[in-house]
């Protein structure tokens, strides 16, 4: 994965998408059809492939089975990664209900809150735990991973006590941009940014 681009990463998994869930049914696809649903270039999604070590057959294309597995072997779909969520709001809540996380290795265990109400539990058939648990639960279950949907006043404490904990990768739901030690990776998913970068490109 380390030789894998982040681009590369992320038009592979349109790919997969497209092979699941609009060419299902279809025994070949070629890379031009690829390219044309997406709007990119035939010859980059042809490279792409290629980086899957998958073979096409003249005037069919590609298996779309096949391909379909290629890619999950190459971005290792089956490897499961456990996952804890901070914070048990509409956003968490959201997140603990989409079924398709499994099919990607994504494994959430439980979320967690300060909200006493919440604390104790089901979402989803996730438990909600006390945030005073995080460092505990972490380091019990080697969890190296979070999604933060936290309230952003809160964000940055929290994220230095994740830190401390032993958390490496932190999907940032907040509008916050946190500072963390150089080891420790963050990926700011801010849904405003992207709205406004299709709506005024």
């Amino acid at each position: 994965m380390e030789a894998i681009s982040a681009k590369l990463i992320h038009r592979l998994t349109l790919y997969h998408c497209i092979l699941s869930y609009s060419l299902e049914k279809r025994e070949y696809v070629s890379s031009a059809e690829i390219a044309s649903l997406l709007k990119i270039d035939d010859s980059l999604v042809r490279k792409d492939i290629s980086f899957c070590n998958v073979q096409g057959l003249p005037k069919h294309g590609y298996k779309v089975l096949e391909l379909k597995q290629k890619i999950e072997n190459v971005l290792s779909f089956h490897y499961a990664k456990d996952v804890f969520v901070v914070g048990a709001g509409h956003l968490a809540t959201a997140l603990t209900q989409y079924s398709d996380f499994k099919d990607y290795g994504i494994n959430i265990l439980a979320l967690f809150d300060n909200n006493e109400e919440k604390i104790g539990k089901m979402i989803n058939g996730k438990r909600v735990f006390d945030i005073k648990r995080l460092d505990e639960l972490i380091k019990r279950t080697r969890v190296d991973t979070v999604f933060l949907t936290l309230p952003p006043q809160c964000a940055q404490d929290i994220t230095n006590k994740l830190v401390d904990s032993g958390i490496k990768y932190i999907f940032n739901f907040t509008p916050c941009v946190l500072r963390v030690p150089q080891d420790v990776k963050v990926r700011h998913e801010n849904i405003i940014s992207s709205f406004l970068q299709m709506k005024i490109s």
